[in-house]
């Protein structure tokens, strides 16, 4: 528990610092560009996010994964990785013209052959950032990570506030993965990993078809409705979408990216000792609801101030898409960790059978409502979140060995503390006649007073997380003054000390516990 709880501190750290640089170019960018031009990029965007599964080819999960892993198999992944790269960025350079065409929109055409660079510092990148992973330095993947992010985020709002428009974001994504490449190689200097072999490639390859085929459905499924929405639409309903989208994801994303980067390592360190994975899954599945519910529900009551805060009054057409994207977020939950699940648990295969039932029924839904402008398409969730996560649960339950009533009860505790969260905000909300257009002032008191209830809940309900809120009370204790450690002491007997002893393992398996 100690290496994971390292991990998830690191993690979490990186992403709060790039949530927030994240928000800094949002802010700007909104005010700066129109929602034709951010329409625009973000088309692009999806395009090139669609090849991301088909440029990693599952070489870094791979790496992760695999029970012994050699010097020569890391050198067979990283030559695997760059030939998909090299062939990715020939590929895009050489039809960016006819998806320009076919799009509808002739800007597309230098945004994504500037993008298409970006695969060729990935493929060096990647595999030193997989084999920290696999060690659980989460410390050290968090330094390259939020170095990317600054140089990127910098690269960006600079352009944007010189005026190069659009294109900004594409020079913004290309240093990424350019600063990414350069931070992982001063991190982990071991250059002798760069080398062409091809030992065990049928093992890779195997692992690695299954894998991209997955990740390949998965980007599809992000691709689709936006692609379908700027021909239906054109460029500013995009825009209008993407950027109620951004404000939807943006609490969100800090819980569910934090968790399934550590998910697979954590998973699979707990799989090679050979014990079920059922009891780490509903912990997991248990923490990951206790943050991601909560945050939802303040995005749906606090959506009118999140709007005008991130990106401006101007951007008020788009509040209606936010609250029904986030209302709609909340069947996502069993998404993020099923694909860690299915890989630790030997069952890759079940990830690609599982976005080959769900996809052509989700795609076609969102074909359909695309045609009838953003809100429908926003709307459309409440139809394909049940079918995707119910595909994946069919196959993840069974190889766990998993009920759906010890799912649901492991559920409880989260649906608790979403309930009483959400009296923070609406008592703010009544207060002002039940008029969801509050200041930020009243949303960051009921805001607040939500985390505060919040906080009750979790102790009441003995959530399992909180025993981790616990752990951390302990620790601050100790570092209070003497004056400070007697009210921290009973909060925390509050959250129920013994519950940390109960999640505790036995001596030998404290690491792999996730």
């Amino acid at each position: 528990m100690a290496s994971v709880r390292r991990a998830v501190v690191a993690v979490y750290f990186e992403k709060y610092a790039t949530l927030i640089l994240n928000f800094v170019t949002i802010y700007v960018s909104s005010r700066l560009l129109t929602p034709n031009e951010i329409g625009a990029a973000f088309l692009g965007a999806s395009l090139v996010a669609l090849a991301e599964g088909l440029r990693d080819f599952g070489v870094t999960n791979y790496i992760v994964n695999a029970e012994k892993l050699s010097k020569d198999e890391i050198r067979t992944s990283f030559t695997m990785m760059l030939a998909v790269a090299i062939a990715l960025t020939a590929a895009f350079v050489a039809t960016a013209g006819l998806y320009a065409d076919f799009a509808h929109e002739p800007r597309l055409e230098a945004f994504i052959r500037t993008v298409a660079f970006g695969y060729l510092f990935s493929s060096i990148g990647s595999p030193i950032v997989a084999l920290l992973r696999r060690d659980l330095k989460f410390w050290n993947i968090a330094a390259i990570n939020l170095g990317s992010a600054v140089v990127g985020n910098i690269t960006t709002i600079a352009l944007v506030m010189m005026g190069v428009g659009y294109m900004s974001f594409a020079w913004g994504s290309l240093s990424y993965p350019l600063s990414t490449f350069v931070f992982a190689v001063l991190m982990r200097p071991d250059l002798s990993i760069f080398r062409i072999e091809f030992t065990k490639w049928r093992e890779i390859l195997a692992f690695g078809g299954f894998n991209t085929a997955t990740g390949l459905l998965n980007s599809l499924s992000d691709v689709i409705p936006a692609f379908v929405l700027g021909r239906a639409s054109g460029s500013t309903d995009v825009g209008l979408y993407s950027r109620a989208r951004q404000v939807t994801e943006m609490p969100s994303r800090l819980v569910l990216s934090a968790i399934s980067a550590v998910a697979l390592p954590g998973f699979a360190a707990h799989a090679r000792t050979g014990r079920p994975l059922k009891d780490p899954y509903l912990k997991a599945a248990a923490g990951l609801t206790a943050f991601h519910w909560p945050g939802l529900a303040m995005v749906i009551l606090f959506a009118y101030p999140l709007v005008h805060t991130m990106l401006g009054p101007q951007w008020d057409t788009s509040i209606p898409l936010v609250q029904v994207m986030a209302a709609g977020m909340m069947l996502y939950f069993p998404v993020p960790l099923m694909f860690p699940a299915l890989v630790a648990a030997g069952g890759i295969r079940d990830t690609a059978k599982a976005w080959l039932i769900s996809l052509p029924i989700t795609s076609l839904i969102m074909i359909l409502a695309a045609q009838h402008g953003p809100l429908a398409l926003a709307l459309s969730i409440f139809a394909t979140m049940p079918v995707q996560a119910g595909a994946g649960l069919w196959f993840l339950m069974r190889r766990l060995n998993l009920s759906a009533g010890e799912y649901l009860r492991a559920l409880v505790p989260s649906a608790i503390a979403t309930m009483a969260t959400s009296l923070g905000p609406l008592t703010v909300i009544g207060l002002n006649g039940f008029d969801m257009n509050i200041t930020l002032f009243q949303a960051i008191l009921g805001g607040g007073l939500g985390a505060v209830l919040w906080f009750l809940a979790m102790g009441w309900t003995r959530h399992p997380f909180a025993a981790e809120l616990a752990f951390v009370l302990g620790k601050a204790q100790a570092l209070a003054p003497v004056c400070l450690r007697a009210p921290i002491d009973r909060i925390q007997r509050f959250m129920g000390e013994h519950a940390e002893q109960g999640l505790t393992p036995a001596s030998g398996q404290t690491d792999s516990e996730i």
